[in-house]
């Protein structure tokens, strides 16, 4: 089971994610909502969090005698709530009032159809500023079409080199060049697209997520280039968020990636701001899994790659991203055949004429899967 948690302006929306429907009844008593479910949750899921609202203060999950259970402790200014039901994958979506504010008509809780944007969440950290990255340029232009906003962030910058080749090739070169050449195929086909950054400046990893969700993005991509210690290891690979990861050379990765500097009201370890953004991505999940398997089956058919699969990995770049979201490693420079690639105009155009295919893709069959048909 996944729990995303967002607050909306004061109304609360929690969402439970299920691989299959889950038998439950719903138990409101003085101070407290319980969603008792007829099969115990498993281990990963269990959550015991202080939230700090003052329409929900705490979320608990965890098992009882008969099965599991979800606790939400309700806060000062809770008035009522509202429940609804959603399919492929099954969610249970819980509304919870503030007192003044009117139930939400039929349908608000369903989740955005194309053209009305990802479902909210926390843009930055309780209590922090967002910021717009330097050399962003202007918010989104209107699209032409639904799911078509899309922001691109190449890796590191200024100082945050990434990784560099024996050569002197630089990561953070490579990525630019990349998203620059992916944005301009995406916006020849309509979408409306922005960078992280346009220019070889520093940029937070909070920063670039904190973009996308200002700008209403559909989707966020993070490109970056890799390195090995062993010098035969090539290939492309595509990550989406995890608590844990999927292997221990994931986890590496992860903790590299994450050391860039931390931005203005950043969050780390355990913090409650941390668990929260999170929470957001983990409503966009399923999604995020499917773009990266579109976009790693788009790679494996360039010529001379390897497949290094879909991977999960507790990336900071990816925390809080109120959309799909996923990270690109479009190839290793420690490796000597890659890096002559890498090092290629065309074989940069063609990483990102596979990248934008991908993307179409994803867009295409979000839309068939909307009953939903737009150019």
């Amino acid at each position: 089971m996944l729990v995303s948690y967002a607050d909306l302006g004061g109304t609360v929306r929690a969402t439970l994610g299920f691989s299959r429907r889950a038998e439950y009844r719903l138990e409101e008593t003085r101070g407290r909502l319980r969603v008792l479910l007829e099969e115990p949750v498993d281990r990963s899921s269990k959550i015991d969090r202080d939230l700090d609202g003052d329409v929900v203060r705490r979320l608990r999950v965890d098992e009882t005698s008969r099965g599991g259970v979800v606790v939400f402790t309700l806060g000062k200014r809770y008035a009522t709530f509202s429940s609804a039901e959603l399919d492929d994958p099954f969610r249970i979506v819980l509304t919870f009032l503030p007192e003044g504010s009117s139930p939400p008509e039929p349908g608000e809780q369903e989740d955005p159809q194309p053209g009305q944007g990802s479902i909210p969440g926390p843009a930055v950290p309780p209590g922090a500023e967002p910021v717009i990255p330097p050399g962003s340029g202007s918010p989104l232009a209107e699209p032409s079409g639904p799911l078509r906003r899309v922001v691109l962030d190449p890796g590191h910058g200024g100082s945050e080199e990434g990784a560099v080749s024996r050569s002197g090739l630089k990561e953070k070169e490579i990525v630019l060049d990349i998203a620059r050449r992916l944005r301009d195929r995406l916006a020849g086909d309509g979408y409306s697209v922005a960078l992280t950054r346009d220019g070889d400046e520093a940029v937070d990893l909070e920063s670039r997520t904190a973009l996308a969700n200002q700008a209403g993005a559909d989707l966020f991509v993070s490109i970056h280039a890799n390195a090995s210690l062993r010098s035969a290891v090539h290939g492309a690979e595509t990550y989406f968020l995890s608590y844990g990861a999927s292997d221990e050379e994931a986890m590496s990765l992860a903790r590299l990636e994450n050391r860039s500097p931390a931005g203005p009201g950043a969050v780390r370890g355990d913090d409650i701001k941390a668990v929260l953004w999170e929470m957001a991505q983990a409503e966009h999940l399923a999604s995020s899994s499917r773009l990266a398997d579109i976009i790693q089956t788009e790679l494996n058919g360039l010529g001379g790659t390897s497949d290094r699969g879909v991977k999960q990995a507790p990336f900071r770049v990816l925390v809080g991203a109120a959309m799909p979201a996923v990270l690109v490693e479009v190839g290793f420079v420690s490796n000597d055949a890659e890096e002559k690639r890498l090092a290629s105009g065309d074989y940069r155009e063609q990483v990102a004429a596979a990248m934008a295919s991908a993307i179409d893709r994803f867009r295409q069959e979000r839309l068939r899967a909307s009953g939903y048909s737009a150019p």
